[in-house]
Protein backbone atom coordinates (compact mmCIF):
# COMPACT_ATOMS: atom_id res chain seq x y z
CA UNK A 1 0.00 0.00 0.00
CA UNK A 2 0.99 3.50 -0.85
CA UNK A 3 1.88 5.69 2.29
CA UNK A 4 0.71 9.64 1.22
CA UNK A 5 1.49 12.53 3.51
CA UNK A 6 -1.62 14.13 5.09
CA UNK A 7 -1.25 16.97 2.40
CA UNK A 8 -1.58 14.17 -0.80
CA UNK A 9 -4.63 12.72 1.35
CA UNK A 10 -6.39 15.90 1.64
CA UNK A 11 -5.36 16.65 -2.36
CA UNK A 12 -7.15 12.73 -3.19
CA UNK A 13 -9.99 13.55 -1.07
CA UNK A 14 -10.76 16.89 -2.89
CA UNK A 15 -9.84 15.12 -6.14
CA UNK A 16 -12.92 12.78 -5.70
CA UNK A 17 -15.38 15.13 -4.27
CA UNK A 18 -15.51 16.97 -7.56
CA UNK A 19 -15.30 13.80 -9.36
CA UNK A 20 -18.08 12.47 -6.81
CA UNK A 21 -20.23 16.12 -7.67
CA UNK A 22 -19.57 15.69 -11.70
CA UNK A 23 -20.87 12.10 -11.59
CA UNK A 24 -23.91 13.07 -9.17
CA UNK A 25 -24.73 16.68 -10.51
CA UNK A 26 -25.00 14.93 -14.27
CA UNK A 27 -27.04 11.65 -13.04
CA UNK A 28 -29.40 13.89 -11.47
CA UNK A 29 -29.72 16.15 -14.28
CA UNK A 30 -30.46 13.58 -16.68
CA UNK A 31 -33.61 12.41 -14.16
CA UNK A 32 -34.98 15.78 -13.92
CA UNK A 33 -34.07 16.79 -17.09
CA UNK A 34 -32.49 20.42 -15.77
CA UNK A 35 -29.19 21.44 -14.80
CA UNK A 36 -29.30 20.41 -11.12
CA UNK A 37 -26.04 21.55 -9.02
CA UNK A 38 -25.55 18.29 -6.83
CA UNK A 39 -24.74 18.25 -3.60
CA UNK A 40 -24.70 19.74 0.02
CA UNK A 41 -22.17 22.68 -0.43
CA UNK A 42 -22.09 25.38 -3.02
CA UNK A 43 -18.91 24.61 -4.08
CA UNK A 44 -18.65 21.98 -7.19
CA UNK A 45 -17.49 19.38 -4.34
CA UNK A 46 -19.47 15.87 -2.74
CA UNK A 47 -18.38 15.27 0.41
CA UNK A 48 -19.97 11.95 0.51
CA UNK A 49 -17.87 10.87 -2.37
CA UNK A 50 -14.60 12.04 -1.20
CA UNK A 51 -15.03 10.18 2.08
CA UNK A 52 -16.36 7.34 0.49
CA UNK A 53 -13.34 7.13 -2.04
CA UNK A 54 -10.58 7.55 0.97
CA UNK A 55 -12.58 4.94 2.69
CA UNK A 56 -12.16 2.26 -0.12
CA UNK A 57 -8.40 3.40 -0.68
CA UNK A 58 -7.99 2.98 3.06
CA UNK A 59 -9.77 -0.48 3.32
CA UNK A 60 -9.09 -1.29 -0.22
CA UNK A 61 -5.51 -0.63 -1.32
CA UNK A 62 -3.61 -3.51 0.95
CA UNK A 63 -5.40 -6.23 -0.70
CA UNK A 64 -6.08 -4.72 -4.12
CA UNK A 65 -4.33 -7.93 -5.69
CA UNK A 66 -7.71 -9.99 -4.66
CA UNK A 67 -10.36 -8.44 -7.01
CA UNK A 68 -13.00 -10.47 -4.38
CA UNK A 69 -12.38 -8.69 -1.11
CA UNK A 70 -11.67 -5.17 -2.65
CA UNK A 71 -15.36 -5.62 -3.97
CA UNK A 72 -16.61 -6.86 -0.63
CA UNK A 73 -14.58 -4.16 1.62
CA UNK A 74 -15.70 -1.64 -1.17
CA UNK A 75 -19.91 -2.82 -0.37
CA UNK A 76 -19.15 -2.74 3.57
CA UNK A 77 -17.06 0.17 4.81
CA UNK A 78 -18.24 2.94 1.85
CA UNK A 79 -22.40 1.32 2.90
CA UNK A 80 -21.25 2.07 6.63
CA UNK A 81 -20.00 5.56 6.38
CA UNK A 82 -23.38 6.58 4.02
CA UNK A 83 -25.78 5.07 6.87
CA UNK A 84 -23.81 6.68 9.44
CA UNK A 85 -23.90 10.15 7.31
CA UNK A 86 -27.21 10.30 6.34
CA UNK A 87 -28.48 9.78 10.34
CA UNK A 88 -26.13 12.35 11.11
CA UNK A 89 -27.75 14.59 8.93
CA UNK A 90 -31.19 13.53 9.77
CA UNK A 91 -30.31 14.51 13.49
CA UNK A 92 -29.02 17.58 12.69
CA UNK A 93 -31.22 19.06 10.45
CA UNK A 94 -34.25 16.87 10.60
CA UNK A 95 -34.65 16.27 6.47
CA UNK A 96 -33.04 13.74 4.62
CA UNK A 97 -31.17 14.73 1.84
CA UNK A 98 -31.51 10.89 0.09
CA UNK A 99 -33.57 8.76 0.71
CA UNK A 100 -33.63 4.91 -0.54
CA UNK A 101 -37.68 4.13 1.36
CA UNK A 102 -38.74 1.97 -0.88
CA UNK A 103 -36.21 0.08 -2.69
CA UNK A 104 -34.97 -3.27 -1.78
CA UNK A 105 -32.89 -3.85 0.64
CA UNK A 106 -32.62 -0.65 2.70
CA UNK A 107 -32.65 0.20 6.21
CA UNK A 108 -34.18 2.97 7.61
CA UNK A 109 -34.23 4.28 4.06
CA UNK A 110 -30.03 5.50 4.47
CA UNK A 111 -29.03 2.78 2.55
CA UNK A 112 -30.21 0.40 0.16
CA UNK A 113 -28.72 -3.07 -1.62
CA UNK A 114 -28.40 -1.39 -4.80
CA UNK A 115 -26.58 1.74 -3.38
CA UNK A 116 -24.14 -0.85 -1.52
CA UNK A 117 -23.62 -3.09 -4.83
CA UNK A 118 -22.63 0.19 -6.27
CA UNK A 119 -20.14 0.95 -4.25
CA UNK A 120 -18.40 -2.34 -4.28
CA UNK A 121 -18.08 -2.15 -8.36
CA UNK A 122 -16.78 1.54 -7.87
CA UNK A 123 -14.48 0.10 -5.35
CA UNK A 124 -13.10 -2.34 -8.29
CA UNK A 125 -13.09 1.15 -11.03
CA UNK A 126 -11.03 3.18 -8.23
CA UNK A 127 -8.47 0.67 -7.42
CA UNK A 128 -7.73 -0.51 -10.36
CA UNK A 129 -8.46 2.21 -12.98
CA UNK A 130 -8.98 5.29 -11.84
CA UNK A 131 -6.91 5.78 -8.56
CA UNK A 132 -3.68 4.47 -10.21
CA UNK A 133 -2.93 7.02 -12.65
CA UNK A 134 -4.48 10.22 -10.18
CA UNK A 135 -2.53 8.39 -7.39
CA UNK A 136 0.95 8.36 -9.60
CA UNK A 137 0.36 12.62 -10.52
CA UNK A 138 -0.78 13.16 -6.62
CA UNK A 139 3.16 11.85 -5.71
CA UNK A 140 4.68 13.49 -8.47
CA UNK A 141 3.73 17.48 -7.76
CA UNK A 142 6.09 19.24 -5.91
CA UNK A 143 5.14 20.00 -2.28
CA UNK A 144 5.34 23.46 -2.65
CA UNK A 145 2.78 22.84 -5.34
CA UNK A 146 1.00 20.61 -3.44
CA UNK A 147 0.69 22.48 -0.02
CA UNK A 148 -0.72 25.79 -2.03
CA UNK A 149 -3.12 23.76 -3.72
CA UNK A 150 -4.22 22.16 -0.51
CA UNK A 151 -4.23 25.18 1.44
CA UNK A 152 -6.32 27.33 -1.06
CA UNK A 153 -8.92 24.53 -1.54
CA UNK A 154 -8.96 24.00 1.95
CA UNK A 155 -10.04 27.65 2.54
CA UNK A 156 -12.61 27.30 0.55
CA UNK A 157 -13.78 24.15 1.61
CA UNK A 158 -14.31 25.11 5.03
CA UNK A 159 -16.10 28.66 4.66
CA UNK A 160 -18.38 26.68 2.36
CA UNK A 161 -19.36 23.96 5.16
CA UNK A 162 -19.54 26.80 7.38
CA UNK A 163 -22.08 28.71 5.03
CA UNK A 164 -23.90 25.43 4.02
CA UNK A 165 -24.44 24.52 7.55
CA UNK A 166 -25.79 27.81 8.75
CA UNK A 167 -28.25 27.59 5.49
CA UNK A 168 -28.90 24.19 6.45
CA UNK A 169 -30.19 25.12 10.16
CA UNK A 170 -31.51 28.21 9.07
CA UNK A 171 -33.90 25.52 6.69
CA UNK A 172 -34.68 23.69 9.45
CA UNK A 173 -35.38 26.73 11.72
CA UNK A 174 -37.82 28.04 9.08
CA UNK A 175 -39.65 24.71 8.61
CA UNK A 176 -40.14 24.56 12.17
CA UNK A 177 -41.54 27.62 12.31
CA UNK A 178 -43.48 27.26 8.80
CA UNK A 179 -44.99 23.68 10.86
CA UNK A 180 -46.21 25.18 13.80
CA UNK A 181 -48.11 28.39 12.10
CA UNK A 182 -49.61 25.34 9.77
CA UNK A 183 -50.84 23.77 12.76
CA UNK A 184 -52.08 26.46 14.34
CA UNK A 185 -53.90 27.90 11.10
CA UNK A 186 -55.46 23.85 10.86
CA UNK A 187 -56.71 24.45 14.79
CA UNK A 188 -58.19 27.81 13.78
CA UNK A 189 -59.99 26.29 10.53
CA UNK A 190 -61.23 23.72 12.66
CA UNK A 191 -62.80 26.25 15.55
CA UNK A 192 -64.27 28.39 12.50
CA UNK A 193 -66.00 25.67 11.41
CA UNK A 194 -67.59 24.12 14.68
CA UNK A 195 -68.32 27.85 15.15
CA UNK A 196 -70.12 27.92 11.87
CA UNK A 197 -71.90 24.56 12.36
CA UNK A 198 -72.94 25.32 15.99
CA UNK A 199 -74.40 28.73 14.74
CA UNK A 200 -76.47 26.78 11.95
CA UNK A 201 -78.29 24.60 14.24
CA UNK A 202 -78.94 27.23 16.70
CA UNK A 203 -79.89 30.20 14.78
CA UNK A 204 -83.54 29.70 15.35
CA UNK A 205 -83.04 30.07 18.76
CA UNK A 206 -80.82 32.72 19.54
CA UNK A 207 -81.96 36.12 19.93
CA UNK A 208 -80.61 39.11 18.27
CA UNK A 209 -77.84 40.25 20.70
CA UNK A 210 -76.74 36.57 20.72
CA UNK A 211 -76.64 36.42 17.08
CA UNK A 212 -74.61 39.17 17.16
CA UNK A 213 -72.01 38.00 19.64
CA UNK A 214 -71.96 35.08 17.77
CA UNK A 215 -71.05 37.05 14.16
CA UNK A 216 -68.58 38.58 16.03
CA UNK A 217 -67.05 35.32 17.21
CA UNK A 218 -66.80 34.26 13.76
CA UNK A 219 -65.33 37.27 12.27
CA UNK A 220 -62.20 36.91 15.04
CA UNK A 221 -61.65 33.30 14.41
CA UNK A 222 -61.89 34.40 10.49
CA UNK A 223 -59.35 36.90 11.03
CA UNK A 224 -57.23 34.77 13.08
CA UNK A 225 -57.29 32.59 10.73
CA UNK A 226 -55.87 35.06 8.10
CA UNK A 227 -53.70 36.08 10.17
CA UNK A 228 -52.37 32.59 10.49
CA UNK A 229 -52.80 31.90 6.65
CA UNK A 230 -50.63 35.38 6.04
CA UNK A 231 -48.53 34.48 8.47
CA UNK A 232 -47.81 31.26 6.77
CA UNK A 233 -47.44 32.99 3.54
CA UNK A 234 -44.56 35.25 5.28
CA UNK A 235 -42.81 32.24 5.96
CA UNK A 236 -42.41 30.90 2.41
CA UNK A 237 -41.77 34.53 1.58
CA UNK A 238 -38.64 34.45 4.03
CA UNK A 239 -37.07 31.32 2.43
CA UNK A 240 -36.70 33.07 -0.76
CA UNK A 241 -34.59 35.88 0.94
CA UNK A 242 -31.90 33.19 2.05
CA UNK A 243 -30.45 30.89 -0.10
CA UNK A 244 -31.49 27.72 1.54
CA UNK A 245 -33.88 26.99 -1.51
CA UNK A 246 -30.42 26.00 -3.15
CA UNK A 247 -30.62 22.66 -0.81
CA UNK A 248 -33.53 22.10 -2.03
CA UNK A 249 -32.91 22.32 -5.97
CA UNK A 250 -29.68 20.57 -5.41
CA UNK A 251 -31.63 17.72 -3.86
CA UNK A 252 -35.38 17.73 -5.90
CA UNK A 253 -35.88 14.02 -3.62
CA UNK A 254 -35.24 15.39 -0.06
CA UNK A 255 -37.20 15.10 2.47
CA UNK A 256 -38.58 15.48 6.13
CA UNK A 257 -40.43 13.07 8.05
CA UNK A 258 -41.21 15.70 10.78
CA UNK A 259 -41.91 18.62 8.53
CA UNK A 260 -43.30 16.40 5.67
CA UNK A 261 -46.87 19.29 4.78
CA UNK A 262 -44.53 22.24 5.27
CA UNK A 263 -42.02 20.55 2.77
CA UNK A 264 -44.74 19.62 -0.08
CA UNK A 265 -46.33 23.25 0.18
CA UNK A 266 -42.85 24.88 0.21
CA UNK A 267 -42.14 23.00 -3.08
CA UNK A 268 -45.41 23.78 -4.61
CA UNK A 269 -44.59 27.39 -3.60
CA UNK A 270 -41.26 27.44 -5.25
CA UNK A 271 -43.00 25.74 -8.58
CA UNK A 272 -45.43 28.27 -8.48
CA UNK A 273 -42.91 31.25 -8.43
CA UNK A 274 -40.60 29.42 -10.68
CA UNK A 275 -37.48 29.56 -8.83
CA UNK A 276 -36.39 26.04 -9.99
CA UNK A 277 -35.57 28.13 -13.10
Amino acid sequence: MHIYSLEQWMLLFYIYCFFGWCFESAYVSLLEHHWVNRGFLRAPLLPIYGSGALCILLVCLPVKENSFAVFVLGVVFPTLLEYITGYVMELLFKMRYWDYTGKKGNINGYICLQSSIAWGFLSLLLIHFIHPPIGRWVERLPHLALLIVVIVISCVFVSDVIVSFRAAFNLRHVLEEMERVRMQLEEARVQLELARAEARDRLEELGEDIREDNRRRQKAQEERAELLRLEFMRRLEHQNRYFNRAILKAHPSASSRRFAESMRQLRAELEKKNWKK
